[in-house]
C-alpha cells in the first residue's frame, strides 16, 4: 500500500478539501471500472496462480474465483503466488466511516499495534465491507516479507518472472486480496494501457455516432452555403448587365423628355380644326387652351363618357383623360366637363 498524502490547506475552496474531493472522485471511479456493466469494456490480462496445493489454476481479477485450466494458465502471461493460510494473520476491525486517507492512517496505527513482525519485514493489505450501522468492517491481513521470499525459493523452479505477484484469500469468499510490493505493477500498467485503448475506442465510436448525427445538418448548412456563393457570384456576373440595362432604361427616358421638349407645336389652327372635327353637336366649349402638344378644354356636353371615348380614338389624339370628374347641377340639360390629352405631331405634320 502506498503512503497517503496530507491534504493541503491551501487546497481549498469554498471550504471544500480539493485534495479529498480529488480521491474520492478516484475512488469512486475504480470502484465504477469493476461493476460488471463496464468491465467487459476493460478485460483483465489473465494471470497463472501457484496454489499452496502445488497445483497451479487461471484467474482473470481479483475478485473471481480461480478456474482449473492448465492449458490457459501455462499460456498467462502474468503469473502469482498464493499464500498459504499459515504464513497470514488476519484481523478484523469496526472503525467509523472515514474518508480513504484518514482510513489509511487509522489501518496504519492499528496494524503497528497488532503485528509481531519488525516495521521493515512487515506487509499488509485489507479489504473493507459495508458494516451494519454507520460504521466500516475492515478485513486485514498481516504477513512477513521473510516467509514470502522463503515460499518463493520453494518454488522458483515453476516460475517464469523473477518478481511474481503475491495473493492471498479473501476471508469467507472466492477470490483473492493483493499483497502490494512485489511483481503487481507490471500487469498494472498493461491492464492501465488496455483501458486507455479502450477509453480510446469507445470516445472513437461515440465521435462517429455524433457525426453520423450531425451529418445530415452539416449538408444542409453546406449546401445553403453553396447556394449563397453561387448566388452571390451570379449577381456579381450579372451585375455589369444590369448596370447596361439600367442604363438604357434612364437613356430611354432622357430620349422621350427630350421628344417631348423638343416637339413642334401644332399650328393653332390646325389644332382647332381637328378638335372641332373631332366633338360632336351636343358638346360646347367654354375654354380651350394649346401648350405645345398639350389640350386642356372646359366644356358642356351630353355625355361626357361618350365624349372621351370619341375623343380617344380620333387619330392624331393620345392620352385622353378628365383631371376631375365631370358633373351636372341640379335643373341642367348637360354634364360640365374637364378634358386633357395631347396631339400627335407627326400626324399634323402629315395632316398639315
Amino acid at each position: 500500500m502506498s503512503s497517503s498524502h496530507r491534504s493541503n490547506p491551501q487546497a481549498r475552496f469554498f471550504g471544500l478539501d480539493l485534495g479529498s474531493l480529488w480521491r474520492d472522485l478516484l475512488t469512486a471511479w475504480h470502484e465504477m471500472l469493476e461493476w460488471p456493466v463496464l468491465s467487459w469494456l476493460w478485460p483483465q490480462p489473465a494471470v497463472r496462480l501457484l496454489l499452496p496445493t502445488g497445483v497451479q489454476a487461471l484467474s482473470r481479477d481479483l475478485h473471481t474465483a480461480s478456474t482449473m485450466d492448465e492449458s490457459g494458465a501455462r499460456a498467462a502471461r502474468f503469473e502469482a503466488l498464493v499464500l498459504a493460510e499459515d504464513l497470514l494473520l488476519r484481523r478484523t476491525l469496526d472503525l467509523p466511516r472515514l474518508q480513504a486517507a484518514e482510513l489509511y492512517d487509522a489501518l496504519t496505527l492499528e496494524v503497528q499495534a497488532l503485528s509481531p513482525f519488525p516495521s521493515g519485514d512487515l506487509t499488509w493489505t485489507h479489504e473493507v465491507t459495508p458494516n451494519h450501522g454507520s460504521g466500516l468492517r475492515v478485513h486485514v491481513v498481516l504477513c512477513s516479507r521473510k516467509l514470502i521470499a522463503q515460499r518463493l525459493e520453494t518454488v522458483r523452479s515453476r516460475l517464469k518472472s523473477e518478481t511474481p505477484e503475491v495473493w492471498v484469500p479473501r476471508p469467507g469468499g472466492p477470490g483473492f486480496m493483493l499483497l502490494p510490493g512485489f511483481g503487481e505493477a507490471r500487469r498494472q500498467g498493461q491492464s492501465a494501457i488496455g483501458r486507455w485503448a479502450s477509453a480510446l475506442l469507445v470516445l472513437f465510436a461515440l465521435a462517429l455516432l455524433l457525426a453520423m448525427a450531425v451529418t445530415p445538418s452539416v449538408q444542409l448548412y453546406l449546401r445553403a452555403l453553396q447556394a449563397n456563393q453561387a448566388m452571390t457570384s451570379l449577381g456579381k456576373k450579372a451585375a455589369p448587365v444590369i448596370a447596361q440595362r439600367e442604363s438604357l432604361v434612364h437613356v430611354n427616358e432622357q430620349l422621350a423628355n427630350l421628344a417631348l421638349l423638343t416637339g413642334k407645336s401644332v399650328p393653332p389652327l390646325q389644332a382647332l380644326k381637328l378638335i372641332t372635327e373631332a366633338l360632336p353637336d351636343d358638346t360646347s366649349l367654354l375654354s380651350l387652351q394649346i401648350q405645345g402638344l398639350k389640350v386642356s378644354m372646359t366644356g358642356q356636353t351630353s355625355n361626357s363618357a361618350a365624349l372621351m371615348k370619341q375623343l380617344g380614338s380620333t387619330p392624331g389624339l393620345r392620352d385622353v383623360k378628365a383631371p376631375s370628374p365631370a358633373t351636372k347641377p341640379l335643373g341642367a340639360l348637360r354634364e360640365s366637363f374637364t378634358i386633357e390629352f395631347m396631339l400627335e405631331p407627326v400626324k399634323q405634320g402629315a395632316a398639315s
